[in-house]
């Protein structure tokens, strides 16, 4: 009955996506980027390192990394209306341009550290499905190999010919997401009719998992590249696709553990980046095969993505370094990362560079809407993000 449930939910949503006009339309098509990337399958690492930290609080946790993630997207909503346009000048506001500039050298390195961060959960999935076991040197290695792979696509021309099956493998990806929903839905309800608790286990947590909650920013990162698709979508579209894509995000989120609380202490009892996998395991024998499946097509695709997105901010910051010798130095860092990290650490060290790049972005918002004259109230609360975002790449740290 449950792997009825998965497997009609996630071909309605499937179809949704590829056949209907759902899927055609352009606010989908301005949306899906930023939820994508977004929802990535870090949302399954997710679950096992809050209910470590937080307990029966975790809902709450990824509740409160959502609504500070929104927070800092209204910042990044007005500079696509308000900053962007100042940046088309012919003489920009050198203060502006000169963050700006900083800004995208600094989201150059938080996108070559998530490309080791994806490629490592890619590498571990991979593993575990086939072994039925953790091998971190062989998640490793097999996460090197495909950034070879990535350098090599990049250096010859090809790497554009992966991202043209994009909108398949996002369709892929949040329909396993929704099969997974429905059927955690069908054993919840299958536990009440048997009598059996549905709770979450005993809140936990102190004052000292707020700099590994803060650690977490990465899990709710992608909401930005909304910012990067002003080739395609006007400003306006692009703002309000980005509140679509982060309002369903947060409801996946939550959903999500909400879905999942009677699994939280199976999956807080497993280790590494798998554990959600093997709590999974207690609800089909079909969920895990089918989660690797999504896993890996939307790591590889995200870290594609990354891999473009680093190279081509890279060339226009730099304005020398074509895209394509951009590439090994791009692979030869995330090599590094991926080598001399685990994947707690790479998480917060991926959060701490995107949290400086928010924090640039918030920094902007506020100077431009002091030079507007903007709000009082606005301008103090840019920048109380612009703190709170430099804190989180100060004080967060990783999961254990």
């Amino acid at each position: 009955m449950i792997e009825a449930f998965f497997s009609i939910s996630a071909l309605a949503v499937f179809t949704a996506i590829l056949f209907t006009r759902i899927g055609r339309s352009e606010v989908w098509r301005a949306m899906v980027a930023p939820l994508a990337s977004i929802i990535g399958s870090g949302f399954l690492v997710s679950a096992p390192l809050l209910g470590r930290e937080l307990g029966g609080f975790a809902i709450l946790g990824i509740a409160g990394l959502c609504a500070f993630a929104w927070a800092i997207g209204g910042a990044v909503r007005y500079n696509i209306l308000h900053v962007e346009p100042l940046l088309e000048q012919a003489l920009p506001p050198r203060n502006v341009a000169v963050l700006e500039r900083l800004s995208a050298f600094t989201l150059f390195f938080a996108y070559v550290i998530s490309v080791a961060y994806y490629l490592a959960l890619l590498g571990a999935f991979v593993v575990k499905e086939a072994t039925g076991a953790a091998d971190p040197v062989m998640a490793k290695l097999i996460a090197t190999a495909l950034l070879g792979l990535i350098g090599w696509l990049g250096w010859s021309g090809g790497i554009r010919k992966v991202i043209q099956i994009e909108s398949g493998v996002v369709a892929l990806k949040l329909a396993v997401i929704g099969g997974f929903l429905a059927a955690l839905a069908a054993y919840g309800c299958g536990l009440l009719w048997e009598g059996a608790s549905v709770m979450p286990p005993e809140p936990r947590g102190d004052w000292g998992s707020v700099p590994v909650l803060l650690g977490m920013l990465i899990m709710v990162q992608g909401f930005e590249t909304s910012r990067f698709l002003g080739e395609e979508f006007g400003r306006e579209m692009r703002v309000r696709t980005m509140r679509y894509a982060q309002f369903a995000a947060t409801g996946i989120y939550v959903a999500f553990f909400a879905l999942l609380s009677p699994l939280i202490s199976a999956a807080m009892e497993g280790r590494g980046e798998t554990a959600v996998m093997d709590a999974a395991l207690l609800v089909s024998p079909l969920l895990p095969l089918a989660l690797t499946l999504g896993a890996v097509a939307s790591q590889f695709s995200a870290a594609v993505a990354d891999a473009i997105g680093g190279a081509g901010l890279a060339h226009g910051a730099t304005r020398r370094l074509t895209g394509h010798q951009v590439y090994p130095v791009l692979v030869f860092v995330s090599a590094l990362v991926l080598w001399e990290t685990d994947i707690y650490e790479v998480i917060a060290l991926a959060s701490r560079a995107f949290a400086v790049y928010y924090m640039l972005q918030c920094a902007i918002a506020a100077i431009v809407t002091a030079k507007a004259g903007g709000d009082r109230s606005a301008i103090a609360g840019r920048i109380l993000l612009t703190l709170l975002c430099a804190g989180v790449a100060v004080f967060g740290i990783p999961a254990e």
